[in-house]
């Protein structure tokens, strides 16, 4: 079994999470086709993955990031939508990404001389556990949110317009999502995952409403939820073990 060093992996992963998805707005997404977006983005990437790694004479460890990151995201850009669907694109596209950050976390760069973060003389498990909250909070949030969104029409063969009788609060399903998911990171790193139950009891009892006017919008939701709570668990689970 390959050994990784917290080290690279935890800000790699943290520098990755921001550029991908707190620091990218949709519009940037949608225009990623173009090489002045991309390039913005590519900039972002670069930028996070040097000042999250905090060995500002190396420069050739966020080139590797930026360049794997660029081939990665041109190859999702020639092959979706035309050859691959939305959701497994976006699927192996943050698949291929993690895939490089374990691999260039697998490198033992101080044999070679590379990477002596300032950190590592000062604080170091202060400053990583930091970063394991961080990529915790972005990856049950907007990563697990961006997934979702893609997947569940995929999943359901539905499109969920057709499904909004009543539309309600603009982006409200969004954020009610990345919300219980927040609360599913402090309940399991708490050690209270039964309150995880009276979560779903709760959001639940409000949706039950529903049943009686659309089944198949109600199905939907429930669809939903409980893929947001699968992910929201699992991802919780990966955020307390990188922390221990």
């Amino acid at each position: 079994m390959p050994s990784f060093d917290l080290a690279l992996l935890v800000p790699l992963l943290a520098a990755h999470l921001l550029s991908d998805f707190a620091l990218q707005t949709d519009a940037m997404a949608r225009a990623k086709g173009r090489p002045l977006t991309l390039l913005l983005h590519l900039l972002i990437t670069g930028l996070c993955a040097y000042l999250l790694l905090g060995d500002f004479t190396e420069w050739r460890i966020p080139l590797l990031v930026v360049a794997s990151h660029g081939l990665i995201d041109l190859l999702k850009i020639r092959l979706s939508p035309r050859f691959i669907r939305e959701a497994p694109a976006f699927v192996a596209d943050q698949a291929a990404h993690l895939a490089v950050i374990f691999a260039i976390a697998a490198i033992d760069w101080s044999r070679i001389g590379l990477f002596n973060p300032w950190w590592l003389n000062h604080n170091p498990v202060t400053y990583l556990q930091t970063l394991v909250v961080l990529t915790g909070i972005l990856a049950n949030t907007l990563a697990a949110g961006h997934f979702i969104a893609k997947a569940l029409p995929t999943m359901l063969s539905t499109d969920p317009s057709a499904l909004q009788t009543d539309a309600g609060l603009n982006g409200a399903g969004r954020y009610i999502g990345h919300l219980e998911r927040l609360l599913l990171l402090i309940f399991v790193y708490s050690g209270q995952l039964s309150a995880a139950g009276f979560l779903i009891a709760a959001k639940s009892i409000l949706r039950f409403q529903k049943a009686n006017e659309s089944r198949r919008e109600t199905e939907y939701i429930l669809v939903g939820t409980l893929l947001s709570f699968t992910l929201g668990i699992a991802l919780a689970y990966a955020t307390k073990l990188l922390l221990q």
